[in-house]
């Protein structure tokens, strides 16, 4: 009998030490952030140009409108999919298209275009399976790129720039986010300004294997929801001339721009928290 007793008391007090151990925190569970809601907003239908529509038409028997329709969710779809490590991300192709119509035009009226100066080129490049993203080069202005007008030399001077450029989104409707908060509860709002497909983007390529290269270009603006710009700018990759399949395009090159975008939102929101 005394050494059932004796045994009860050593387990009941392993049990004690135990628990007093978990309470001064030896065994804490890791502290999980919960994740920032991000509403996805597509480019407005006329924010399109291609140089290459004819060539893509020809070889999948679609029409113009179809090919734009295609690339607007097939980029849309990449951003969702990119933000899902990090962030609850929300996209207007998650709802029904009457809603997503009503609610897409109030946004469209409720914001202005402004070019602005990218600072630099970014160009992104998939090295081989596996790699990561990186900045191929940076190119950096040029004095002469830019003259202000004026009186040079006694002679009259009218303005130039032929800096490269990039279409952001301005917010002209104050109650633009505070109603699309309510409704989706997002905290940022990516704003995919624009899509632009250029052949013959750069002769510098004329000489390669591949012949010219040809470029895609997204543009795009990030807000919170207090309406302050948290980031903005332009993602490009280039692909060869001769390819002409719309899905090996999309497959290739969206998800390099869509990490590429996110990564910056991530970085931008790493910096507030520390």
């Amino acid at each position: 009998m005394k050494k059932i007793v004796t045994c009860f008391f050593a387990l009941f007090s392993i049990v004690i030490i135990s628990a007093q151990d978990n309470t001064a925190g030896n065994t804490e569970k890791p502290v999980i952030r919960e994740k920032a809601s991000v509403l996805v907003i597509p480019f407005e239908s006329k924010m399109y140009t291609s140089d290459i529509d004819r060539d893509l038409a020809q070889n999948h028997q679609m029409n113009f409108q179809e090919i734009k329709a295609k690339f607007r969710a097939a980029l849309d779809r990449e951003v969702f999919i990119a933000l899902k490590k990090d962030y609850n991300p929300y996209s207007f192709y998650s709802i029904s298209p009457e809603e997503s119509r009503k609610e897409l035009g109030y946004i469209y009226n409720s914001i202005g275009y402004k070019y602005e100066v990218v600072p630099e080129e970014v160009v992104v490049k998939k090295e081989n399976v596996g790699t990561k993203l990186r900045d191929k080069f940076k190119k950096k202005k040029k004095e002469d790129e830019y003259i202000e007008a004026g009186i040079q030399g006694g002679q009259l001077v009218s303005q130039v720039d032929n800096r490269e450029k990039y279409m952001k989104t301005i917010i002209v409707n104050e109650k633009l986010l505070p109603s699309l908060s309510s409704k989706f509860n997002a905290s940022q709002y990516i704003f995919i300004n624009q899509l632009d497909i250029k052949k013959g983007a750069d002769m510098r390529y004329a000489a390669s294997d591949e012949g010219y290269k040809r470029e895609v270009k997204v543009h795009y603006t990030i807000f919170d929801n207090l309406g302050n710009e948290v980031d903005s700018g332009a993602i490009k990759t280039r692909f060869s001339s001769r390819q002409n399949d719309i899905d090996k395009i999309i497959k290739i090159q969206f998800p390099l721009i869509a990490e590429r975008i996110v990564a910056n939102l991530v970085r931008l929101d790493e910096v507030v928290i520390e």
